[in-house]
Parts: structure tokens; C-alpha cells; sequence
């Protein structure tokens, strides 16, 4: 009789999981359905993307070498987009994550010969630390990443990156303005009519903490651009 009591137990939590992930998998489809990544090509200046199946991989060349921020969802995909504009994954000296989450770090292995960064916070993304739901954290396959704090400035080629920390859709969510020109925003904010406007609360980890990142990208006045991983491109 015991037994019986535990397997019924179990089996209603069981249940009760599989209804979780199946609620979740419909709001995330429901969510994402007006995502609109660009077609793979030249941006602007020195600025090209990769269109994923589902956002934007976005790639800075500085001569013969490039800089890749984010790497998208989906690494057969990315591999075969990139073709299309002649850039081999050995020819990129860094990546710059803006987070941890699958849709930023699918295609991560495509690029294992280049330095990898992301923000110091976001290692408790992947540490066990914290996690977006339950005890599911995040993970990368690999561990000689480099931890940036805010507002550091690093320097690859003649590109200036400062490191501008923007909290709330995971902990340690970190945007990166280039040479005070164009700023990479990762799934801080979206643009509704072209102008900044929040995610769906959905997904942040801390949205009251996610709206209060939204005006730090607001108050800062060199970018030029405003490049974002799930849609357009706000100049």
C-alpha cells in the first residue's frame, strides 16, 4: 500500500511537469511568433548578420578577422549562412556572448579557436547558482571563457568594446557598445513602431530589473545604431 501511495505521488508530480513543459513550449511558440531576424548579409559599415532560424548572429570584421556576437540557435544553420558571405568560423578571433541562453550559444562550437567573453555576472547562469526555471540552469561546452565586469573597456584590433552590464533577462545579461558607434543589445529590449520597448515578461528572469536595464540603453548618446538579436536594426 505504501508503495502504491509513492508511485501515485510521483506520478502526479511527474504529470504535473509534463504539463509545465508543455505550457511553457506553447507560450514560448506563442511568444516568438512576430521574431523577425534579418537575412544574411551586410548591415552597414563593417557590420554583418547571419540569419539563424530563429535571430540574428551578428559579425564585425576588422580586416581579415572578425568578431561574432552571439551564435544563434542552431549551428548547422549558422555554419551554412555564413558560407553564403565567405567567412570561414577559423577566421573569427573572439566571440562575445551577450548571455547564456540555448539561442545565443548553439552555434558556439563552430568557432573553438576564438577567445570567448561574457559577463562576470552570467556565470551564475551556468554554475548552478541561478537558474530561469526550477533547477534548469544554463550551460557552454566550454570553461576558458573570459569574464568581463561593467563598463570595462576591452580593445580586439581596432575595435574599443565597452562592456555595459544590463541585468534582468538573466543575471548577468551584458550589452556591448562598439568604438561608441554601434551597440549590440541582446535581448534587453525589442523595437515596437522603431522605438526601444520591452520583451515579453515571459522571458526575463526579472523584468521589473529588465525595464530598469531598458534606460540605462536609453541614456547612453553615442550609438549609432542599436543592433538587437531577435529583429531589426534601430539607427
Amino acid at each position: 500500500m505504501k508503495i502504491k501511495k509513492i508511485a501515485i505521488i510521483v506520478g502526479i508530480v511527474l504529470g504535473v511537469l509534463v504539463l509545465m513543459f508543455v505550457g511553457m513550449f506553447l507560450k514560448i511558440q506563442y511568444e516568438t511568433r512576430d521574431f523577425n531576424p534579418m537575412e544574411t548579409g551586410n548591415i552597414v559599415d563593417n557590420i554583418l548578420v547571419v540569419k539563424d532560424n530563429f535571430s540574428n548572429v551578428f559579425i564585425l570584421q576588422d580586416s581579415n578577422q572578425y568578431i561574432v556576437i552571439d551564435c544563434g540557435n542552431d549551428k548547422n544553420v549558422v555554419s551554412e549562412e555564413m558560407k553564403k558571405i565567405n567567412i570561414s568560423p577559423n577566421d573569427v578571433v573572439a566571440v562575445l556572448l551577450t548571455h547564456t541562453d540555448g539561442d545565443h550559444i548553439g552555434a558556439l562550437d563552430l568557432f573553438s579557436t576564438a577567445k570567448l567573453y561574457m559577463s562576470k555576472a552570467e556565470e551564475l547562469m551556468i554554475d548552478g547558482t541561478k537558474s530561469k526555471f526550477l533547477w534548469f540552469g544554463n550551460s557552454i561546452s566550454r570553461t576558458d571563457y573570459n569574464l568581463l565586469e561593467d563598463r570595462q573597456k576591452i580593445q580586439i584590433g581596432n575595435l574599443e568594446i565597452e562592456c555595459i552590464l544590463v541585468p534582468g533577462h538573466t543575471s548577468g545579461m551584458m550589452a556591448y557598445l562598439i568604438n561608441d558607434k554601434w551597440l549590440f543589445t541582446g535581448d534587453i529590449l525589442s523595437l515596437k513602431d522603431g522605438e526601444i520597448a520591452p520583451i515579453p515578461a515571459f522571458f526575463n528572469m526579472d523584468d521589473e530589473q529588465a525595464i530598469a536595464s531598458m534606460d540605462i540603453i536609453r541614456n547612453l548618446t553615442s550609438p549609432e545604431y542599436i543592433l538587437l538579436h531577435i529583429g531589426d536594426i534601430k539607427k
